[in-house]
């Protein structure tokens, strides 16, 4: 049930879509740019303070939660899984957006039943252990932070690289992350002389979100967040 409740908890930090169906509301779709977040084991978006889904969260209202699967590559067998969740929707604190101003509301779905599937296949998964605070730091969040070094730090990537291989900066043309795992890094990078990849192990594997976040930076000595 462990595995279960961990790759339940993967696809809520990493789905590739979301539709909830909130009772007296229309169905409501979203993208996981729009704020959808794990927030140990309750999914949590965030939206405007006068939207439909904020306004279900004031009513207390019930819904049910549908999330496709983004982990691993395009094709892949885990991007048939879909986890649904139901449960009733909370309030939470509004918070103004740090460049616009904007007023942000935090909805939450507290879950009573979480289901894990592939096609006609079903698996309940036990809320405890769907709960689980050290289920945090999972394989979707780590695919999440991976994707976002990958499109917002290319240039702390390059020059990780080039402290650390000795690359002569105006030699560099590309560096990202292969691969980022709770006990280190694979980087790539492509050059004049072509492709190369380097491992860089971080001094003790990572137990937490936090202790990740920290080793990461520490490790990398770059600006990645």
């Amino acid at each position: 049930m462990s595995d279960t409740a961990e790759l339940a908890r993967s696809i809520l930090a990493c789905p590739r879509s979301a539709e909830i169906a909130v009772d007296g509301f229309p169905t409501l779709g979203y993208e996981d740019e729009l704020g959808l977040r794990d927030a140990d084991g309750t999914p949590s978006f965030s939206c405007q303070s006068g939207s439909l889904l904020a306004r279900a969260g004031r009513a207390g209202s019930k819904a049910l939660l549908s999330l496709a699967s983004g982990l691993g590559p395009e094709g892949g067998p885990d991007r048939e899984l879909i986890l649904t969740l139901t449960g009733t929707l909370g309030i939470g604190p509004v918070e103004s957006c740090y460049c616009c101003g904007e007023q942000r509301q935090d909805v939450g779905l507290v879950p009573d039943f979480v289901v894990l599937g592939r096609g006609q296949d079903q698996a309940r998964v036990p809320l405890r252990a769907f709960r689980d605070p050290a289920l945090r730091l999972n394989r979707g969040y780590l695919q999440r932070a991976l994707q976002h070094a990958n499109s917002a730090h290319r240039a702390d990537l390059a020059e990780v690289v080039a402290r650390t291989t000795g690359t002569p900066a105006e030699r560099l043309l590309d560096a990202g992350l292969a691969d980022l795992t709770t006990q280190g890094a694979e980087l790539t990078w492509i050059d004049r002389d072509g492709g190369h990849r380097a491992t860089l192990w971080f001094s003790r594997p990572a137990r937490t979100v936090e202790e990740f976040g920290v080793l990461l930076q520490r490790e990398l000595h770059a600006g990645i967040c």
